[in-house]
């Protein structure tokens, strides 16, 4: 009899320690999984940080450029606004054409090197992420949906619109 209670006893005792053993197991399991997640969390706010750093530097000079659109709009005007016959009999005139000119291709080659594009929209199919519908204009010769005037430039930088085209466009007819 004795040694059937210390049987008992003894298996009573495995079973506790089985049962310990089991919930010491899932509780390691339960620690490594938090582990593995915040890992995971650590290593995503590295990749987002690094991430938004990138956009930073990229996009840093996109309010400057948006100021400078006007000024590229005003130039544009100037060398629109005097004719060629107008140049020929005034060197005055002419002289200062060339100078607008200068300073507009000189400013447009420093949007180049900042990859600030100027959208060339005249004949696209219009696109609300990089053109601004003024207009519509019924057109039976062109495609419904077709940019067919052009108000003001548009400008991309970095693949990003920083100012939609305002545009005229066709209407079904």
């Amino acid at each position: 009899a004795v040694v059937s209670t210390q049987s008992t006893g003894k298996e009573e005792e495995i079973s506790a320690l089985k049962e310990k053993l089991a919930a010491e197991s899932k509780m390691l399991g339960d620690m490594k999984d938090r582990y593995l997640r915040a890992l995971a969390d650590g290593e995503n706010v590295r990749n987002r940080a690094k991430k938004e750093l990138e956009d930073s530097k990229v996009f840093s000079i996109q309010s400057f450029a948006k100021d400078l659109l006007p000024v590229s709009d005003v130039l544009e005007k100037a060398l629109e606004s005097v004719g060629e016959e107008d140049r020929q009999g005034n060197a005055t005139l002419a002289n200062l054409h060339e100078g607008v000119s200068l300073t507009y291709s000189q400013l447009h080659q420093v949007f180049k090197r900042h990859n600030l594009v100027k959208i060339e929209p005249m004949g696209e199919v219009f696109d609300p992420i990089y053109h601004e519908a003024m207009f519509q204009i019924p057109d039976p010769s062109k495609t419904p949906g077709t940019v067919c005037n052009v108000v003001q430039s548009g400008y991309i930088l970095q693949s990003r619109s920083i100012r939609p085209a305002k545009v005229g466009v066709v209407k079904e007819t």
